[in-house]
């Protein structure tokens, strides 16, 4: 820019050819992506301005949008802004791509200069454009105290607009904003970027808890500023369903921006994810009493279960059920075998159906584990569905007899890695229990002759395998228990842990009466795997 030029000269300069800027397309339109946390794709852009000029180069946006402000004439460049935006949505449409939702940021200059009803009309007419693609970002303070404002944008979302608020938690007032119903809530941190190691915690802590505020609403939420990995992560943990910053992308043309390798976010799965956004995550966990409930949020999509995301005090239940992390977690709910997880399956399909307020209760690792669960959404996409789960944190458990009671059958429990519970007549597995994921499976309900080999072939030492194979014959069981004192059997035989080790474990035969029924309990005994592994 000519550095003898006056602002004075420049501001007039820009009002005065903001018209034939737009003609000249001397205007660009750049898109800056806004990511999906619990995916990495796009999910969203905001369109933004540049301005390249042939006489003084670049105009910086933060002039030029409060300069024709001032002169009454920013609606002239938000008009081409939604008309360049559908332009660039329906050539995506026409090249068979996958679209993504477009926010404009409007002001009030949009309202009280031109019918901006009709501009999105015509624009949207004129190319095709659902409305749905195109999102109103507005900021309070446009539609403070101006009920006409408030009329036409009304009159806007009825035609399938969505409405995001811009700057949530600038101005005084901003919480009474919050009155009104919104798709999107865009908070902006880059205030946080300048502050002390200390204030930038309190803030963050007051962020954290808007945020969780703002999903009870039943909005989504959208951080706007994010410049590091670890603000990214720190924002992602807190449960914020949508990121934008340099961290990610600077704004871009259309062209440049596809170059990126971005993936975009499928139209069909928008509603899915926006459900999942707007769960809130209580996260008031008190060290000292360390009884809160434990939150996480799962998906179930080809027969698997998976994390999203949870809160801290869900972090403090898996760390109580012997060092757990996600990951372990998944692998036990995943299993094929095992009590909880033919519990599991019937718990799933009941949530499939939009089961709400479900409870379920288990025993793992000598703990009882009671726990509500909600089904959220499904995604039409993929055939997936997200649920949440919610599981209460007691560790002072009055003394009473039940809890008592309860206490020493847990320990009765945990005195087993499993057990598995045998008909004698149809040699069908009618019960599994399972307390370890350090080794092997058998389903509930399979033939357990079919069992027992799988088993030897997979877990046995190859070494001891036919004599496991003869201490686990069925048929002979029986006559073989008849002729001892103990009336059960018990061997001990080298097992095969997940890491590859081999560890002695002993095995029990007991023949048990069941409801006048004969059956037969095998079972495991749980020896210490921190001992010195055999091979």
């Amino acid at each position: 820019m000519d550095a003898t030029v006056s602002a004075e000269e420049l501001n007039k300069y820009i009002v005065d050819n903001i018209e034939n800027a737009i003609k000249s397309g001397d205007i660009k339109i750049y898109y800056q992506p806004i990511i999906r946390t619990m995916t990495g794709k796009v999910c969203a852009a905001e369109a933004l301005t540049r301005w390249i000029d042939p006489v003084h180069g670049f105009l910086s946006p933060g002039l030029f949008i409060k300069v024709l402000d001032e002169a009454g004439k920013l609606h002239l460049l938000d008009s081409y802004v939604i008309r360049a935006v559908c332009r660039d949505i329906r050539g995506k449409m026409d090249n068979g791509e996958e679209p993504f939702s477009v926010s404009i940021n409007l002001t009030k200059s949009d309202f009280l200069n031109c019918d901006i009803c009709k501009v999105f009309e015509e624009a949207e007419r004129d190319s095709g454009t659902p409305a749905e693609f195109l999102c109103l970002e507005v900021s309070e303070s446009i539609l403070k105290d101006n009920a006409e404002i408030e009329n036409t944008l009304i009159k806007l979302l009825e035609n399938g607009h969505e409405r995001w608020l811009d700057d949530f938690g600038h101005g005084y007032s901003s919480f009474t904003a919050l009155k009104r119903s919104y798709d999107v809530v865009k908070f902006d941190v880059r205030f946080l970027h300048g502050l002390g190691t200390d204030e930038q915690e309190r803030a963050r802590t007051i962020i954290a808890y808007s945020i969780n505020m703002v999903k009870k609403l039943h909005f989504s939420t959208l951080i706007e500023g994010i410049e590091t990995e670890e603000e990214y992560i720190f924002f992602k943990n807190l449960g914020c369903e949508m990121i934008q910053g340099y961290y990610f992308s600077r704004p871009m043309a259309l062209d440049d921006l596809e170059d990126q390798g971005f993936e975009i976010e499928a139209r069909a799965e928008r509603d899915y994810y926006n459900a999942i956004g707007q769960v809130a995550i209580e996260d008031s966990l008190e060290s000292d009493s360390f009884k809160e409930e434990a939150m996480a949020v799962f998906e179930y999509k080809d027969n698997t279960i998976s994390y999203l995301y949870q809160n801290e005090a869900n972090k403090c239940l898996l760390a109580m059920l012997g060092g757990l992390n996600p990951k372990a977690a998944e692998r036990i709910m995943n299993q094929k075998s095992g009590i909880l997880q033919e519990r599991i399956r019937p718990f799933i399909k009941e949530l499939k159906n939009g089961g709400k307020n479900l409870k379920f209760s288990y025993l793992f690792s000598g703990k009882m584990i009671n726990l509500k669960a909600s089904f959220i959404a499904a995604n039409k996409k993929t055939g997936a569905f997200a649920f949440a789960i919610y599981t209460m944190i007691i560790q002072d458990a009055t003394r009473d007899t039940t809890n008592i009671l309860l206490k020493s059958m847990q320990e009765v429990y945990a005195i087993f890695d499993r057990f598995d519970l045998i008909d004698y007549e149809d040699k069908i597995v009618k019960n599994t229990y399972i307390n370890t994921t350090s080794y092997g499976g058998i389903t509930e309900g399979v033939d357990i002759d079919k069992a027992i080999r799988i088993w030897s072939e997979e877990v046995i030492h190859p070494e001891e395998r036919e004599r496991f194979l003869e201490f686990m014959d069925i048929d002979s069981v029986r006559k073989r228990i008849s002729k001892l004192k103990s009336k059960h059997l018990a061997h001990f035989f080298k097992t095969q842990m997940e890491n590859g080790q081999y560890m002695e474990k002993e095995y029990i035969l007991l023949p048990i009466n069941l409801d006048g029924r004969e059956m037969l309990l095998a079972g495991i005994i749980n020896i210490d795997l921190n001992a010195e592994s055999l091979l």
